[in-house]
């Protein structure tokens, strides 16, 4: 009886590792950031007839350049926050043979500046009161009688 109850709970507890989760509540998980962050300002930077470096420049050094398709740049970018979904974008970048930018494709899209939607900025200023300098009480006499060295 003991031999069986023991070969039970192993059995049992080797079926329930095998069904262990990977997010384990309560547990820190890190920000993953990887490949190359490009935005809408960076996008927008990008004109047709521009060459490579110029794009390399804007965009900065792509993640892919395919052996066999030289005239093409792969732009991959991966977010995934601690305990949340892996976000993924993708730019590629396409040259003519002459090594000039001929157009882009991705997830991203190629928005004017003046179609992007404007963001309103709050600026406020904060005024800090200043402290009284704290003195103690024998330098305190001596400013009351004129004798200290006052600094405003």
């Amino acid at each position: 009886m003991k031999t069986f109850l023991i070969y039970s709970f192993s059995i049992i507890a080797l079926l329930l590792s095998g069904c262990s989760t990977d997010k384990i509540p309560g547990v820190y998980r890190i920000d993953i950031q990887q490949g190359n962050a490009v935005d809408q300002d960076m996008i927008n930077k990008l004109k047709p007839g521009m060459t490579k470096k110029q794009v390399a420049y804007v965009l900065g050094t792509p993640l892919i350049i395919d052996a066999f398709h030289p005239n093409r740049w792969d732009y991959i970018y991966t977010f995934q926050p601690g305990n949340d979904d892996r976000e993924q974008r993708k730019l590629t970048v396409y040259f003519s043979d002459d090594e000039t930018l001929t157009h882009v494709t991705g997830d991203t899209r190629v928005v004017a500046r003046e179609d992007m939607p404007q963001t309103e900025r709050l600026e406020s200023n904060v005024v800090v009161p200043l402290q009284e300098k704290k003195t103690g009480i024998f330098n305190g006499l001596k400013n009351l009688i004129g004798l200290g060295d006052e600094e405003i």
